[in-house]
């Protein structure tokens, strides 16, 4: 890894983040200043010791198997990975229904309820049973996995094909 690529990335990253394409005169100026300075205060070898001591401290056989070990006690908490409450009553299904759907109301955004005007409350009853079904959250939890596999190792995107309806335009 190269320093002028970390600081490239780095860079590109607060321009789209910031938006400062469209920035004015004083900040695009502030942000060059800022760059400059970046090659002043960080050298090559300085970037090649912190790279080599970050590796050496967190890729090791430790370090990595107390995150697999978090992963497994966060997924199956004393061994068992799945266990059914008890059954709700009618009235308790009811009242999650209504608080369901009364976050999903408040997490929408006034800008896109105006948008859909008299639809908002269909297109809510339509997500909330969305998210009631096994399957279709199974279907939304393994396309969200092959995302990640995907993103962890592209060279395998040839044999994961779950997310490639993620990427149409539609």
């Amino acid at each position: 890894i190269r320093l002028k690529d970390v600081r490239r990335a780095a860079f590109q990253l607060l321009r789209n983040i910031f938006d400062l394409e469209n920035a004015s005169f004083f900040r695009s100026r502030v942000i060059a200043a800022i760059k400059t300075m970046t090659l002043a205060i960080a050298t090559v070898q300085d970037f090649q010791l912190m790279l080599f001591e970050t590796h050496v401290e967190y890729m090791n056989g430790d370090w990595i198997s107390g995150w697999i070990l978090f992963v497994v006690d966060m997924f199956w908490p004393n061994g068992v990975f799945y266990t059914k409450g008890p059954d709700l009553t009618e009235q308790e299904k009811s009242d999650l229904k209504t608080n369901c759907k009364k976050i999903l109301e408040t997490s929408l955004p006034d800008q896109l309820k105006t948008v859909l005007g008299k639809h908002t409350e269909e297109g809510l009853d339509i997500l909330h049973e969305m998210l009631q079904n096994r399957l279709v959250l199974k279907s939304m939890a393994y396309m969200l996995l092959d995302v990640v596999w995907g993103e962890i190792f592209p060279e395998l995107s040839d044999f994961v094909t779950g997310s490639e309806c993620l990427d149409k335009n539609l």
